[in-house]
């Protein structure tokens, strides 16, 4: 029986431009049969293929690959290409026993809604060790998360296997999300950027 995995060409992650960030960084995840997935919070061992297709239209498309050249096609017809020596496409890596996280990674997100109105949102993820965790959110103004565990609701337990990464907090709430690990410029595994949940965290 073929898993989804052994569907899988390879994980990547591109570099896009927009206002008001001015780079961000989107997981890709290429299949063998020329098709490729913008993955999103639910990892692939949790997907359904055929619904999503349905009901995430714009995070599918086609791909072309010519040595280290990406054409990418999404849904609506629109084509981009994509260099592995140029700095906008990067291998993405799945966890192994090698890896060892440990420190604060930080999304930032916000957005411009007029009149004068923008928006920061702030998360900060803390690995203390190979199993415990912290997780604060923040709105308008960045704060710093604790390197201490805590015992309350934002904290508990983690753990990675390949492309999946599963948080147990302390209140009961579980969460599965898509994993991986970002590369250097010469496509080497760097552990200062983690994609979670189709999001780019990256070290303080």
């Amino acid at each position: 029986m073929t898993t989804k995995y052994q569907k899988v060409e390879g994980w990547y992650f591109r570099a896009t431009g927009g206002y008001p960030a001015a780079i961000t960084f989107e997981p890709i995840v290429l299949f063998k049969d020329g098709s490729y997935y913008e993955i999103a919070d639910e990892p692939l061992t949790d997907l359904n293929f055929s619904q999503s297709k349905q009901d995430q239209k714009d995070l599918w498309g086609t791909y072309q690959r010519s040595g280290d050249i990406f054409t990418l096609t999404d849904n609506e017809g629109k084509s981009n290409e994509y260099d592995l020596d140029s700095g906008n496409w990067f291998r993405a890596f799945a966890f192994d026993s090698s890896v060892r996280l440990k420190g604060t990674y930080e999304k930032i997100s916000g957005g411009d809604f007029g009149n004068g109105v923008y928006a920061l949102f702030n998360s900060q993820l803390t690995f203390l060790d190979s199993e415990h965790f912290t997780h604060t959110e923040n709105g308008g103004i960045t704060a710093y998360g604790s390197n201490v565990w805590k015992n309350d609701k934002n904290s508990g337990k983690y753990r990675i296997e390949g492309n999946l990464i599963q948080f147990d907090y302390n209140d009961g709430r579980k969460a599965r999300l898509s994993f991986a690990i970002g590369a250097e410029g010469d496509n080497i595994m760097d552990t200062d950027m983690l994609f979670i949940g189709g999001k780019a965290y990256v070290i303080e």
